[in-house]
Order: structure tokens, then C-alpha cells, then sequence
């Protein structure tokens, strides 16, 4: 989604430490937050949303791609 600010992100670091800067501005744009841990990680999640389909009629209206871009410039706009 950088791309969609107009950014080409140059990545540092490693694990928690490793971070997004934008290559323009020399700006830190992505960073790790230890608020959003999960207590207990899990290597792998995987939605199916077929049930809901089958019995609710229900299909999504936007992919995940378009969803992270939704979410990306709604955060952008708090701050």
C-alpha cells in the first residue's frame, strides 16, 4: 500500500526492530508496536467464507487487496 501514498520504502532492520522508511522524505512510515502482539501467535490463519455464502447469501463486495488499501488510508487520515 505504500505504493497507493506514492512510497518506495527502504526496509531496516531485522525482527522487532525492523522498520519502513520512506525513501523521499527520509521519514519512518512503518514501525513495530508491541500493543498489537497477540498473546500467543499462531503461524498460519485462514478465513473461509463459503459457509456464509451458502447459507447467508453473502459474498464480499471488496477483495483483501482493496481492504488493506481501504485500511491503510483511513489510518493514514488519523494522523
Amino acid at each position: 500500500t505504500a505504493v497507493e501514498f506514492g512510497m518506495k520504502l527502504a526496509w531496516e532492520g531485522q525482527g522487532e526492530t525492523e522498520v519502513g522508511i520512506d525513501r523521499k522524505s527520509g521519514k519512518t512510515v512503518v514501525e513495530i508496536d508491541r500493543e498489537y502482539y497477540r498473546p500467543a501467535e499462531v503461524e498460519l490463519l485462514l478465513g473461509d467464507a463459503s459457509k456464509a455464502g451458502k447459507v447467508l447469501g453473502w459474498n464480499p463486495k471488496v477483495n483483501f487487496s482493496a481492504l488493506v488499501t481501504m485500511m491503510a488510508k483511513a489510518a493514514a487520515e488519523r494522523c
